[in-house]
């Protein structure tokens, strides 16, 4: 934003062609230092021009003109620069199959890649979710991501909404407490996309138009690998594993049939209770800490006044709260 005093010379020199800095300090009663700074950042904007044959007059430029030489060099650099990147997509892509081909002596079958680094493996997510087509389906364990991660997701998940895409996400039960998931799932689904709940998600996984699958390795907890699937078979087994769990998911944004004093996360906490989990693998499941799990289910068992988590679940089952 120009300053007071720039607007005030870039007034005086609109009406004033070929106008020099003592001048407009005579005209405008201000230094000829604050005149000297006031042009500088006009400058800096292409809004003053020296004019030709004065070595000391300057010209008001108008301000579209003035737009157009600040922008013309960054947009021919933005031109050049998607040159190269679609230049450099068509070399690599055409590579794939001297990769795959390559490879067949290393692994038995080329279908199946081992990604280990995270930022490439969220690149891939990336490029294949901009041209996916028909319809996406996404497996979520976890305790959802922040506010952050979730507004630029919600951006693209709308434009493909809006590019007649079906999306289909599946959740953990305990994500519907998880506010910026909570919102970032209405406003997708205001635009069309569909997600489910369930006690519990096994695994991450992303299905897109049953042409390529990436799902998490999960070798341990800590392991953040994917295994990028291309082969056809191997898709429409986790398609079919996905549209079961699907049936078997109800509505994120559905009620809880039974009011109840717990919240989703200690639902599930009291789920893993009822199925005999121990504390480490209730909390693994649920992505959080064996501390937390332990303090939500102590405070279970004192509001059910139960005497033993087992009795705490069979008393949340008969209550209807499970």
């Amino acid at each position: 934003m120009l300053g007071a005093t720039s607007l005030e010379v870039y007034r005086y020199a609109v009406g004033h062609p070929g106008w020099t800095r003592s001048e407009a300090s005579d005209a405008l009663g201000l230094t000829l230092r604050r005149i000297d700074e006031a042009v500088g950042e006009l400058s800096d904007r292409r809004l003053l021009s020296p004019q030709a044959g004065s070595p000391d007059g300057l010209v008001a430029v108008s301000p579209d003109v003035a737009l157009a030489d600040l922008v013309d060099a960054d947009e021919r650099a933005m031109q050049e620069l998607k040159a190269r990147i679609s230049a450099r997509r068509r070399e690599l892509s055409s590579l794939l199959p001297a990769f795959l081909d390559a490879r067949k002596h290393v692994l038995a079958s080329t279908s199946v890649e081992t990604l280990e680094d995270p930022h490439l493996i969220h690149r891939v997510l990336i490029d294949y979710g901009r041209d996916v087509t028909e319809k996406v389906y996404i497996a979520q364990p976890g305790q959802g991501s922040t506010a952050d991660v979730h507004e630029e997701s919600v951006r693209k998940d709308l434009e493909l909404l809006a590019n007649g895409v079906r999306r289909r996400t599946l959740y953990d039960t305990s994500t519907r407490d998880h506010v910026p998931t909570r919102k970032a799932v209405e406003a997708i689904a205001a635009g069309g996309g569909e997600f489910g709940v369930l006690p519990f998600i096994p695994l991450r996984m992303l299905v897109f138009d049953e042409k390529l699958a990436v799902v998490g390795r999960r070798l341990s907890h800590d392991d953040k690998a994917a295994l990028v699937i291309r082969d056809h078979s191997l898709i429409t087994i986790f398609t079919h594993l996905f549209d079961i769990a699907w049936e078997l998911s109800e509505s994120f944004l559905s009620p809880p049939q039974v009011v109840s004093p717990l919240s989703a996360m200690q639902r599930s906490i009291l789920q893993g209770l009822a199925n005999g989990l121990s504390d480490e693998s209730i909390a693994r499941r649920l992505d959080i800490n064996v501390r937390t799990c332990r303090r939500h289910i102590a405070w279970m068992l004192e509001t059910l006044r139960a005497d033993s988590r087992f009795q705490a679940a069979l008393k949340a089952r008969d209550a209807g709260w499970i």
